[in-house]
């Protein structure tokens, strides 16, 4: 479970992706791979970004807190509560 001091807003998960989107795009622009390495490489930077998201509380693909994804294909398993 995240710690709530852990947790970031939102709106700054968000910036550091597009930050990040950005720094992957113009890395992929200069370089030499084929275009399936480039595609694996964009599917490994998404599952970090996923894992970034979940690590702070939100889900990758709706943005809402954990607790509140009703993706119908989360993409990350949710946890159960711990007994309080």
């Amino acid at each position: 479970m995240v710690q709530a001091a852990d947790k970031r807003a939102i709106f700054e998960l968000l910036r550091i992706y597009h930050q990040s989107r950005e720094n992957i795009r113009l890395l992929l622009e200069m370089s030499p791979m084929a275009d399936y390495e480039k595609m694996g490489f964009i599917d490994a930077w998404q599952e970090e970004m996923a894992e970034f998201f979940a690590r702070h509380g939100y889900c990758f693909a709706c943005n809402r807190v954990l607790d509140r994804c009703e993706c119908a294909e989360p993409l990350r398993p949710r946890l159960p509560h711990p007994a309080a």
